[in-house]
């Protein structure tokens, strides 16, 4: 054990330097699963994702958690705004019909998405925008793209979007996440480590980022 412990520092250190800090993303994107949140080791490592973010200097996280039992997303946010919200990180935790916020100065703000996914937060920003045309608060040829993502409830464009344990998308951040680097890894969230998080910081640095072309 202890010499797996001592291999697992070294090669910490080593995924380390290998990280230019002139080049670490600003913002990232990690998607989860309701099942993979089973226990509070896994809660807990939620904490542990973000405080990972914050030493690599990525300025702001953003976790969607897809959801396959819907009965469960209001007692899934309560567990992890909770887990949350003493830890002294910025953010908001987000579902249908509920926004918690969290506080804290820490330098890495911290946005989690419980089953509400991009189609209903353009859908509602949408909405948003028509009710303002009704008030005669807005000219529909003044609607462009910039009018829509103000409306957004995630204002975070992430450089790189991460999924755990299986290589598919989902409809987080549909509108924000056009010119992300996207990253599948098959560890899954209950063996995810600190060293996945450098891997994925590491492979994006190395790729040239061609915005859509």
């Amino acid at each position: 054990m202890l010499i797996r412990q001592l291999a697992y520092r070294i090669y910490e250190r080593s995924l380390a330097r290998g990280i230019k800090q002139s080049a670490v993303p600003r913002c990232i994107a990690l998607v989860i699963s309701d099942s993979d949140l089973i226990d509070s080791a896994s809660l807990d490592k939620l904490q542990h994702f973000i405080q990972w973010c914050a030493e690599l200097g990525i300025r702001e996280a953003s976790v969607y958690v897809s959801v396959t039992d819907h009965a469960s997303i209001s007692k899934l946010a309560d567990c992890i705004h909770r887990t949350l919200k003493d830890a002294g990180f910025p953010g908001k935790v987000v579902s249908r019909g509920l926004i918690a916020d969290l506080k804290g100065d820490k330098p890495c703000t911290v946005n989690v998405s419980i089953g509400y996914g991009g189609k209903h937060e353009l859908t509602n920003a949408l909405r948003e925008i028509m009710e303002e045309v009704r008030a005669n608060k807005v000219d529909v040829e003044d609607i462009d793209g910039r009018a829509i993502e103000s409306h957004l409830m995630f204002k975070c464009e992430p450089d790189l979007f991460i999924r755990t344990g299986e290589a598919r998308l989902t409809d987080f951040l549909i509108w924000q996440a056009v010119y992300s680097e996207l990253y599948f890894t098959d560890v899954n969230w209950e063996e995810f480590r600190k060293i996945d998080l450098m891997r994925a910081v590491r492979d994006y640095q190395y790729r040239q980022r061609r915005y859509g072309s």
